[in-house]
């Protein structure tokens, strides 16, 4: 073997052709063995491996295995790296000159420091009510176009006027939703009409489904703010917990939770809050604390504190210096005019509200707090701002409870006053006096739902440290409320689509004010038409065209009034006589935006009446049948009943030494009734504080199975009447009521118990019947109201606007 090996020359060992030959085809069979096996093994993989995605979102290809197929995934959009958050604060009825930063002698040290951040606007207009305010922010149209040409509380059957927001708009929070925000809502709604309500819906108008993927939120106007009704999570009710409970801070710490949430979950995506605070909306309800930090500061009264406000005003810049006060409302009496019990009450009244608004303050600043400690205050662009002017629903003295004072049962001065020490408690319902309405809206005139500028000026704070250089600017630029959606879009970097899950889309119909961000003197529109209630205006660059209209007269009677802003900015020089074809010439573009927007027909009738005549078109139920356990109703779907002869029929089991509670109950202690059993014995109440009246049985009721029923009868429709209590068919007791109750508040109709707040002060808390409740039968004779019944209510009626 030796011997026939030869050497390389290189001195590396040589392959004979045998070797070689047999270690090519050993090589072969390796090489074909170990492609056999990474065949075999890229097989397998393939099996177990997810095949690439097709790219661009195209279709799947789908072949007919797993492994030969290309998946495509829907995946929810990531807008840009570096695209701010935003948060939408609304506030509710807070006046021009209510905020610190706008000339308030009120603390609101925080949306002070906010404006100090960023830029207040001193030329932001509004719809002059809640509704419509706030469809038209979330859909960038008129709010006749956009359905809300008054409440959110009936359809009145013609386009602008549905009470329903339109789906003919895409909200902002569906337009940010699809661009890959988180989107948040959190407080008032109040864009769905009323029989909508209930929580069987229809839910097309409902929070979540109109672009929020979580929403904290109550119904209505209002809510009480010790004991909120009507108050869901996404579409499902919730009741508050007992105990120490303020609405306010539950709905800060919610929209912290949510924001909290969305961090830990997604923190790379931003996210959009809508947060709208019930504040400071009657009723005007703030804890003690609040409340007497303000104790005395307002013995001086309207007169000193309105021109206070505009002195500050003139120096901040937020109104010319030549701007002087307007006279008073209407009706309201100078300071110096009132006697000492009216002093005392009224300014206890605007201690309350000035409480309230501090309070307000101090959730803002929470949340605010918050964000910033998120890491996110610099890159979050900040929006606040007022629905509408101050309120002057509280009439001319205003009241411990609004909803007696609009419901025929006005409480004069001397008995207000024994509820001097609770104010604002939970036992009132308050509302301040016209008079400080006038200074809440300081320097404008008149007030909410009308369209003088006291009703549509408001404040409007922007801060975003990122994106906006300046630092405690104002911008007296026009912006309307409808230009806030384009103007958000615009600063994101977005444009709304044409069509919205199939809808075609109507046009906006604001306009950017994004530029006048970075330059006071850039230009934004100059025309925008108002309307509500049958109130007009007209603006037309410096010009301003205005009637006062007056419920139930002729609109060919309205007297229009012109003036020119530029050298008076609130409407003090009428100088229509003196240009009467410019009168001519704005009115003719009043009409035209009213055929355009669908703004008629006009229509001034007054909330309790239109509702009135919307339940009898709709059809009064007449008959109900209710089985516990359910769901409280709420108050404009539950059984009405106020006003009519009626019938409650119960069904209970009575048990051993366990037969008390409540059987049913509508309303709350400020408008409502309830029977119940106290002590074995059977109680009628209704209350409408701090008026109460009670029918009560003197013998205890049987232990066992038993019917009980209450009958009213009314004598006079709508408020004089009685009722009668009875065990089988047998009469307990009965009584002639001083007057009966009309209405209840906010909180809807409950079964077995008395949620929210309380009825009755016999009993604690919700007080549920101890033993069984079988079943519940209303009967109503509800033949609709007479001319005559009608205009005794509307007669009754005290708040007149």
């Amino acid at each position: 073997m030796a011997g026939n090996d030869k050497k390389d020359p290189r001195g590396k060992r040589g392959l004979d052709r045998r070797s070689l030959l047999i270690g090519a085809a050993g090589g072969a069979a390796v090489a074909g063995a170990a492609g056999a096996g990474y065949v075999t093994l890229d097989h397998a993989v393939r099996k177990l491996r997810t095949p690439a995605a097709v790219g661009g979102g195209g279709p799947a290809q789908v072949a007919e295995s797993f492994a030969d197929s290309r998946p495509s995934y829907t995946e929810r959009p990531d807008p840009k790296p570096g695209k701010p958050n935003i948060v939408v604060i609304v506030l509710d009825d807070v006046g021009f000159a209510d905020l610190g930063c706008y000339g308030s002698e009120i603390a609101t040290p925080n949306i002070d420091r906010l404006a100090g951040r960023g830029l207040r606007y001193s030329n932001f207009r509004t719809c002059a009510m809640c509704s419509p305010t706030r469809a038209a922010l979330m859909t960038g149209l008129n709010h006749h176009s956009a359905g809300m040409g008054w409440l959110a509380d009936l359809d009145s059957g013609y386009p602008g006027y549905r009470g329903d927001m339109t789906l003919e708009a895409a909200t902002m929070a569906e337009v940010l939703l699809d661009e890959g925000w988180s989107t948040l809502h959190v407080g008032k709604w109040h864009v769905n009409v009323a029989h909508s309500n209930g929580a069987a819906g229809p839910y097309h108008n409902w929070p979540t489904s109109r672009g929020f993927e979580r929403a904290y939120w109550f119904q209505g106007h209002s809510t009480d703010y010790y004991r909120p009704a009507e108050l869901f999570e996404g579409r499902a009710p919730l009741e508050v917990p007992q105990g120490e409970y303020y609405a306010l801070d539950d709905l800060t710490n919610r929209a912290v939770t949510y924001l909290h949430t969305q961090r830990a979950l997604e923190p790379e995506r931003p996210f959009f809050l809508q947060i709208a605070y019930p504040a400071a909306h009657s009723p005007l309800q703030v804890p003690a604390e609040s409340r007497d930090a303000y104790k005395g500061k307002y013995d001086a009264g309207w007169d000193v504190v309105r021109a206070a406000r505009l002195e500050r005003q003139r120096k901040m810049g937020i109104v010319p210096e030549t701007t002087e006060l307007p006279p008073l409302a209407p009706g309201v009496s100078a300071w110096d005019a009132l006697d000492s019990d009216e002093k005392r009450l009224f300014a206890r009244y605007m201690e309350v509200y000035a409480g309230l608004i501090t309070r307000l303050d101090a959730a803002i600043g929470r949340l605010m707090d918050e964000i910033e400690a998120m890491g996110e205050a610099d890159n979050t662009l900040v929006v606040l701002f007022s629905d509408n002017g101050g309120s002057a629903e509280g009439t001319q003295t205003g009241t411990p409870n609004v909803l007696a004072a609009a419901l025929g049962r006005p409480v004069p001065v001397h008995d207000a006053l024994k509820l001097y020490d609770v104010m604002g408690g939970d036992e009132t319902f308050p509302h301040y006096p016209i008079g400080w309405a006038c200074t809440s809206n300081t320097p404008y005139r008149l007030y909410k739902q009308y369209t003088h500028l006291g009703g549509v000026a408001d404040p409007l704070v922007v801060a975003w440290p990122k994106g906006i250089p300046a630092r405690g600017e104002i911008r007296d630029r026009f912006v309307h409320v409808i230009d806030l959606y384009p103007t958000l879009l615009d600063a994101l970097g977005l444009q709304r689509p044409a069509t919205y899950r199939g809808r075609k889309l109507k046009p906006l119909e604001g306009a950017s004010a994004a530029a006048t961000f970075a330059d006071p003197k850039a230009p934004t529109r100059t025309e925008q038409y108002f309307e509500l209630g049958g109130q007009r205006a007209y603006m037309d660059g410096d010009w301003r065209l205005v009637t006062r209209h007056a419920r139930g007269s002729s609109y060919d009677d309205d007297k229009w009034e012109l003036y020119d802003l530029s050298k008076d900015p609130n409407e003090l020089v009428d100088l229509a006589g003196q240009h009467p074809d410019r009168v001519k010439e704005l009115v003719a573009k009043w009409n035209a935006a009213a055929e355009r927007y669908n703004v008629f027909p006009l229509d001034d009738r007054n909330l309790v009446v239109k509702l009135g005549q919307d339940r009898q078109r709709r059809g009064a139920r007449a008959n109900w049948k209710l089985k516990p356990p359910m769901d409280r109703l709420s108050a404009h779907v539950s059984p009405q009943v106020l006003g009519f002869s009626h019938e409650f029929v119960a069904e209970i089991v009575r048990k051993p030494g366990a037969g008390d509670g409540v059987l049913f109950a509508a309303g709350s202690r400020h408008a409502g009734y309830v029977l119940f059993i106290h002590q074995g014995r059977l109680i009628y109440e209704q209350n409408m504080a701090p008026w109460g009246e009670r029918i009560e049985s003197t013998e205890q009721l049987p232990e066992g199975k038993i019917t009980v029923r209450y009958v009213q009868t009314m004598t006079s429709r709508p408020f004089e009447g009685g009722g009668a209590l009875f065990l089988g068919d047998r009469k307990l007791a009965e009584k002639t009521f001083q007057r009966c109750v009309l209405t209840m508040s906010y909180d809807g109709f409950s079964l077995g118990a008395d949620l929210g707040n309380r009825v009755s002060t016999l009993y604690q808390g919700p007080n549920p019947f101890q033993g069984e409740l079988i079943g519940l039968e209303i009967k109503i004779d509800a033949e609709p109201f007479g001319p005559l019944e009608s205009q005794r209510l509307i007669d009754a009626i005290a708040i007149k606007i």
